[in-house]
């Protein structure tokens, strides 16, 4: 696997993770007058994480895939004088 694919999902797991915990907490939070700090257990925990690993794969595919065709059209427009 390229190097860049596992920097890019690294990066958008651990961003992802982040995200969705920010998200969960305002949703859990939306009733409470103090804000209190909690990380999802069991199955849900699970499918959290199936679906930041998901997207995380996603990212890193589409930035891969968006570098290889303009790394191709710069090579194409490239004209030697």
């Amino acid at each position: 696997m390229n190097k860049k694919v596992l920097i890019i999902t690294g990066a958008g797991l651990a961003i992802g993770f982040a995200e969705a915990l920010i998200y969960y907490n305002l949703g859990k939070n939306s009733e409470n007058e103090k804000f209190k700090l909690q990380v999802p257990k069991g199955a849900e925990l699970l499918k959290t994480t199936g679906i930041i690993i998901a997207t995380s794969l996603a990212t890193a595919a589409l930035s891969n895939i968006i570098e290889g065709a303009l790394t191709e059209k710069q090579e194409l427009i490239s004209i030697p004088a």
